[in-house]
């Protein structure tokens, strides 16, 4: 995908497609994997700042949750519950990245597959709809790893822009009920308000703030992964002109080793001499004069 048009129009006719069949039993498989990936999110960083993960769960209804327990520290909580929102549309955005870019297919398919695999196997339970999902997803991308196919471009292009996606339409949850958010759990940790009663103005406030930062950060990474890949692309179809063009001029200007050009053999036989420096014979110089 090395122009930049079609890439625009793939990238355009992926977002309306999904948007037309929005609500068909197909599209919320990927619902219920991209919400997995959202799961995820929170498992990972709840792990790299020390702590531990119970659980992944997905509830069938396009949302899930995550039992983890994070370090103790304000940084590490925050990190954990933002980590849904801006993991998914980090992974998104990378995954877009190198679909488009061509780079790493195989590898990215791969490893992208197996830590589905091993999240799923470490932390959902036996029968649930967050293992099924997992095992699925996870053993399709490996398998298609494998193989050196034309599709596993498009496949990074169309999950990436799917996670993307749903990433930002799923911030939409905040005009609803935000006290039930991420944004709103973490406004009521702030502000140490009590779940069990009725939630005061302040988590509201809060928790809206939260949110339009988070799509803030969202729509950042998106467009900075996929400005890359246009710069990335622009600069590649100027390279190999300039590669060319120097090549041309150089084998112009510089003679093969020891050739004469037309223009020393001019000099010698205006002098009478050959090339070794001898004096031409007379009836060459006649001819010459002829």
């Amino acid at each position: 995908m090395g122009n930049r048009f079609l890439k625009l129009t793939i990238f355009i006719s992926i977002v309306l497609t999904l948007f037309s069949f929005w609500d068909h039993r197909l599209v919320g498989y990927l619902k219920d994997f991209i919400v997995f990936i959202h799961e995820i999110g929170h498992a990972v960083a709840a792990l790299l700042t020390g702590g531990s993960v119970h659980t992944i769960e997905l509830h069938g209804n396009e949302s899930g949750e995550t039992i983890a327990i994070p370090s103790s520290g304000t940084g590490s909580f925050i990190f954990v519950v933002s980590a849904g929102y801006l993991g998914s549309c980090l992974m998104g955005g990378f995954l877009l990245n190198r679909g488009f870019s061509g780079k790493m297919i195989r590898p990215t398919l791969i490893s992208f597959g197996t830590i589905l695999l091993l999240m799923t196997i470490s932390y959902s339970k036996p029968g649930n709809l967050a293992q099924y999902t997992g095992i699925l997803w996870g053993l399709g991308f490996v398998i298609l790893g494998f193989f050196n196919l034309k599709i596993n471009q498009f496949v990074l292009v169309f999950i990436g822009t799917s996670i993307s996606l749903y990433s930002l339409y799923d911030l939409l949850d905040f005009t609803g009920n935000i006290a039930y958010t991420d944004a709103g759990i973490m406004a009521a940790w702030i502000t140490g308000a009590n779940p069990t009663q009725e939630v005061p103005k302040s988590v509201i406030v809060l928790g809206y703030l939260i949110a339009l930062l988070w799509s803030f950060f969202s729509l950042s990474i998106i467009f900075v992964s996929i400005k890359k890949v246009f710069q990335s692309s622009t600069q590649e179809q100027e390279v190999p002109q300039t590669e060319n063009s120097f090549q041309e001029n150089r084998d112009a200007e510089v003679p093969f080793p020891g050739e004469v050009t037309p223009e020393v053999m001019e000099w010698f036989f205006s002098k009478g001499l050959d090339l070794n420096g001898k004096p031409l014979p007379t009836e060459f110089l006649e001819k010459e004069e002829l």
